[in-house]
């Protein structure tokens, strides 16, 4: 089974992307590896994979696929680029964004709305592996309590640092959250730029 996390920038898809390779451990599924998408060609030669993504693949869209999705306030995720990579406002690319995850919301077996980690992550986690297509007996036996410690414990390690300063096994950059908080955006992001995004925006915003 090929497992898509496919969240939109800045939008929780690294804890999707965990959340979903810590249930596959912890299920005892086997051959399962995991990784970001420049490492595809070695991670589809296995029998069970997880990919993360941001860009639309057609290949990877496949109904065959569980595709996992996450979205955010896009003004938050202007906000959150800021202050990660230091990436400048671009109107252009918050409406790729948006129109990438629409794609592949379209498509999903699952859809994590970003503001639900700030207040019930547990259930967002039981939620996650209900979509995974793995036995009812399967997911009632599977210790949540146990796999969400063991997701709340994850960070960047020096040691598994990749030329990129991501974690190897993890994906998380050193320093990954900046303000986690629903509506960070506020002393960040110029008014001028908040009124571009909610101008254009403002239907999906609701």
């Amino acid at each position: 089974m090929i497992y898509v996390c496919a969240g939109m920038y800045r939008s929780g898809s690294t804890w999707l992307y965990n959340a979903v390779r810590l249930i596959l451990a912890h299920a005892g599924v086997s051959e399962c590896k995991a990784g970001w998408i420049s490492e595809r060609d070695r991670l589809l030669g296995h029998r069970n994979v997880v990919i993360k993504i941001h860009a639309f693949d057609e290949e990877l869209a496949s109904p065959e696929n569980v595709i996992l999705t996450s979205h955010r306030d896009l003004r938050d995720v202007a906000a959150s680029l800021r202050r990660k990579f230091n990436k400048p406002f671009c109107m252009v690319d918050l409406r790729a964004t948006l129109e990438t995850q629409e794609r592949w919301a379209g498509l999903a077996d699952y859809e994590l709305h970003y503001e639900n980690l700030l207040t019930n992550r547990m259930g967002e986690l039981k939620r996650v592996a209900r979509a995974m297509r793995l036995s009812e007996e399967c997911v009632s036996g599977l210790c949540f309590g146990s796999i969400m410690r063991e997701l709340d414990g994850q960070e960047f390690r020096e040691d598994h640092a990749t030329p990129q300063r991501y974690d190897a096994e993890n994906l998380l950059h050193c320093g990954h959250i900046t303000d986690g908080r629903h509506g960070s955006w506020r002393g960040t992001l110029a008014r001028r730029e908040v009124r571009q995004i909610e101008r254009e925006f403002r239907p999906w915003l609701e």
